[in-house]
């Protein structure tokens, strides 16, 4: 690792709502080992992890970062059937953020050093863009790169007039060479930066490029990934990444487990620092410097329970910054409406109700996403069209595979026997 501390890749995978992981460990690297994220010649994402990425060279405060993840979450689990209602629009979601927090120069800071993972619609075959024209081309990538069909939507986005989804769906690991990227993923498997657990028989299964040990604890991680989580789970994964990046910075010699969290004010400002070194640790080093650590506080309750098997010591591994974050993200969500909602007489009520409460909020909803949709519709339907004609010229191929050659010949002027 020595040899190539300074010019090391990083690819972040495709994880969905488990995006926080990626947070906590590029904390870990930015507090402990800055020159790998300064001196990284490339960082490959996709879907969640081109996200990532993104936003984390854009210099986006930790603070904000989290806090419009809590906001996505509790729109997913805010209803009875989550991201499958109505109201629940999650690449909209994603679409203002980006709009809102992303530089205007954003293009420039990342062209040449971001790298996404598409999947084209047309032949499902993988695309890498790192070269990027202005912020709405930016916008428009991540957004490609972030659609899962059927769950976000039907229709999917576009990237410079081409249809694109999910990159996971191609290549869930996008790198250029093995020896030389880091890689993460909040899964169990086989990655630099990853969970472990020596106590677990796996099943190891590799598709498009993830490989995934099959276990109980990679079910859950799958559904969370899919289907949202507690508050407290969010930050649970989080510090993981946190601690899995120390574990990961250990076993290559870098830094000291046992080594406490370095005070962000004893570092030395660079000239040439980038926008994640001026505004994410300035950003946090005010409200971690006023704070002490919160001991008692729920989210590090919760890990006493799920992190096993437990040491205190952990405590003076973990940043203060990014639990002080976490705390306030998840209790700004916490108000009277949300612990009402959350009684379950009330829940029970709300399910019960459902049949007739869903109808009318899918009729008003429907037709608020209709007239969003007004300005795409002459392009969506003709994508439609065409879609539907090579469907049908494929299944009649399929099912009539002479079909095709007889009307040739009748064409050609040569009579049927």
């Amino acid at each position: 690792m020595d040899d190539h501390e300074h010019g090391w890749s990083l690819c972040f995978s495709g994880c969905g709502f488990l995006c926080s992981y990626h947070i906590g460990v590029t904390h870990c690297l930015q507090e402990r080992a800055p020159q790998l994220l300064r001196n990284a010649p490339m960082f490959f994402g996709s879907s969640a992890g081109a996200l990532h990425c993104v936003t984390f060279l854009a210099g986006i405060p930790l603070e904000q970062l989290l806090q419009s993840m809590v906001n996505i979450v509790r729109c997913a689990r805010n209803r009875n059937i989550g991201i499958f209602h109505p109201s629940c629009n999650i690449i909209r979601l994603i679409q203002e953020f980006l709009q809102r927090w992303l530089p205007d120069n954003i293009h420039k800071l990342i062209s040449g050093k971001v790298c996404i993972s598409l999947t084209r619609v047309s032949d499902w075959q993988n695309v890498l863009v790192s070269d990027f024209q202005s912020k709405d081309e930016v916008v428009d990538a991540l957004l490609c790169s972030s659609f899962v069909p059927c769950f976000f939507g039907i229709i999917p986005p576009t990237f410079r007039g081409v249809r694109y989804v999910d990159g996971a769906m191609s290549n869930n690991l996008p790198f250029i060479d093995s020896k030389t990227t880091i890689t993460v993923s909040p899964f169990f498997g086989e990655y630099d930066i990853c969970p472990r657990n020596k106590n677990v028989e796996f099943i190891f299964v590799h598709i498009n490029q993830l490989g995934v040990r099959l276990c109980s604890q990679n079910v859950n991680l799958i559904s969370y990934a899919m289907f949202s989580m507690d508050m407290k789970v969010l930050g649970e994964i989080c510090l993981r990444g946190y601690l899995d990046a120390v574990r990961f910075l250990e076993e290559k010699g870098i830094c000291d487990r046992l080594h406490p969290c370095p005070t962000l004010s004893s570092r030395e400002p660079d000239v040439s620092a980038f926008p994640w070194e001026t505004t994410s640790l300035e950003a946090s080093e005010g409200e971690a410097a006023r704070q002490t650590r919160p001991v008692g506080d729920e989210l590090l309750d919760h890990l006493r329970l799920n992190l096993l098997p437990w040491d205190e010591s952990i405590l003076e591994i973990l940043s203060p910054s990014l639990i002080t974050a976490l705390s306030t993200a998840s209790k700004s969500q916490s108000g009277y409406m949300t612990k009402i909602c959350d009684f379950m007489p009330v829940k029970v009520m709300s399910y019960l109700m459902l049949p007739f409460t869903l109808p009318v909020e899918s009729a008003v909803f429907g037709v608020r996403r209709l007239v969003m949709w007004l300005p795409d519709i002459p392009d969506d339907i003709r994508w439609l069209q065409s879609l539907g004609s090579q469907l049908c010229s494929r299944v009649v191929t399929r099912l009539l595979p002479t079909s095709r050659y007889m009307v040739c010949v009748g064409l050609m002027g040569i009579p049927f026997l």
